[in-house]
């Protein structure tokens, strides 16, 4: 029987086991103790005193520059952590360095907002086997910019989602999509050629009834391919609206949740671009050119995912596209038609026309400013929130799914493990089969 995944922390395997007893630490063959029972500087009473007896405050025997590296690595800076655990600065310096310890309490607090196991603030030492994928969202030149907690939450639960399905997966192979970008080979022959992998024709674009049928076709076509697809949240469209994790095996692509469908249906095109190159990073997908001194694999990436959702036979072979010249300047009627066509944004559009020479740059900018003023569109306007069958399966994917399932059901791993891989109490699983075994076997997405 293969050991069931205790609990991932980037790239650790740590499991806390037993229960204190009161006044004693908690021990094993070379570990700290995890806490002690009576109160700093307080003197045991003995047995036969008048005194009335409290129960002692716990205090966690943590390791003080893990206490500092979960904040820090975490994105919260010392005003802002402090704050959200309601306690000063001061203290909260006192504990990074080791002149104070927290409560067992506090610390749970501590670890319900950074994010992290309670065993990790008692490792020894500092994990040092993740690291950031590489930062696409600015400019050579300008200052990095700083991830927000949730975005840094929403990287590391992608590769923790990775390792455990390398884990289960009994026979992993390599995606045909990693590195297939031949030396100097345009973004559009790199495309053509996806495209055909994916199996993803014009006839079943056009069929697709609407924004997610679009998502989940791209999403289906995808996955089959042993890509894995994941949404995070909470954080802003303005911070990152994809990222990717570039690995021959079981690659990852991670979609905001809170980005429009077509921007999410961009965002997975653009980042199957960056599987293809062979490097994976944070996106915001600005339109960038090479002129603008932008990284060229981003420039790739943008220009793939645009020739790999609007072929650019197909959209030549529109009538009104083929006679268009670099003069033509097109309505807000004719972006649409075409937008729907492709099941895509009119913005996507537009590019295309440009890149393909069927508008000029100063037509594009100027129209492309007007499309960015208008309000963003969000979520479908459905009625309350979609049942939580539907949003674990949009965020973990069928693929991650199935195999955490079929492991449980196999008694390979526990219903606590289930709960912590897929973020979804026990009595949830029902419906969450139910949509596994349904007629469409892949989608996992809003319906």
């Amino acid at each position: 029987m293969m050991p069931a995944v205790q609990v991932a922390w980037e790239g650790c395997r740590v499991s806390v086991t037993g229960k204190a007893a009161r006044g004693r630490a908690i021990t094993g063959p070379g570990q700290m103790p995890i806490w002690d029972g009576l109160s700093e500087g307080a003197a045991a009473q003995p047995e036969d005193s008048v005194i009335e007896r409290r129960s002692p405050r716990q205090y966690a025997n943590t390791n003080p520059d893990m206490l500092a590296w979960a904040r820090s690595s975490g994105g919260f800076s010392l005003e802002f952590a402090a704050r959200r655990l309601r306690i000063n600065e001061a203290r909260l310096r006192e504990w990074e360095s080791g002149v104070a310890r927290p409560t067992i309490p506090q610390l749970r607090e501590i670890a319900r907002l950074y994010k992290r196991p309670l065993a990790a603030f008692f490792l020894a030492a500092r994990p040092t086997d993740f690291t950031l994928p590489k930062d696409y969202r600015r400019l050579p030149g300008d200052p990095p910019s700083a991830y927000s907690p949730a975005l840094l939450f929403g990287l590391r639960t992608a590769s923790y989602r990775r390792d455990v399905a390398l884990e289960l997966e009994p026979d992993p192979v390599a995606t045909a999509l990693f590195a297939a970008r031949k030396q100097e080979e345009s973004a559009e022959d790199v495309a053509g050629r996806i495209r055909s992998a994916l199996g993803i024709r014009l006839s079943d674009q056009r069929s697709w009834s609407g924004k997610y049928d679009a998502l989940n076709g791209w999403k289906n076509a995808a996955e089959r391919l042993g890509v894995l697809v994941f949404h995070f949240t909470d954080v802003l469209v303005e911070e990152a609206r994809g990222f990717s994790l570039v690995e021959r095996v079981l690659p990852v692509v991670a979609l905001n949740g809170s980005d429009s469908i077509n921007g999410r249906v961009f965002s997975l095109a653009h980042e199957l671009g960056h599987i293809a190159v062979g490097g994976g990073g944070t996106c915001d997908l600005v339109f960038r050119t090479q002129a603008s001194g932008a990284d060229e694999s981003e420039v790739f990436a943008n220009r793939f995912a645009g020739a790999l959702l609007v072929p650019r036979e197909s959209l030549l072979a529109d009538p009104k596209v083929s006679r268009a010249t670099r003069r033509t300047e097109w309505s807000d009627a004719q972006l649409e038609r075409l937008a729907h066509a492709f099941r895509v944004s009119r913005e996507v559009v537009l590019r295309r026309l440009l890149i393909l020479e069927r508008t000029d740059e100063a037509f594009y900018r100027s129209r492309r400013a007007e499309l960015l003023a208008l309000p963003r569109p969000g979520r479908a306007d459905k009625p309350g929130r979609p049942a939580v069958a539907v949003m674990v399966l949009r965020d973990v994917g069928k693929p991650f799914a199935r195999l955490v399932l079929d492991a449980y059901r196999a008694a390979l791993i526990t219903g606590n493990d289930v709960s912590d891989y897929m973020g979804v109490r026990l009595k949830h699983l029902p419906k969450i089969e139910a949509r596994l075994a349904g007629p469409d076997m892949l989608t996992g997405g809003e319906p």
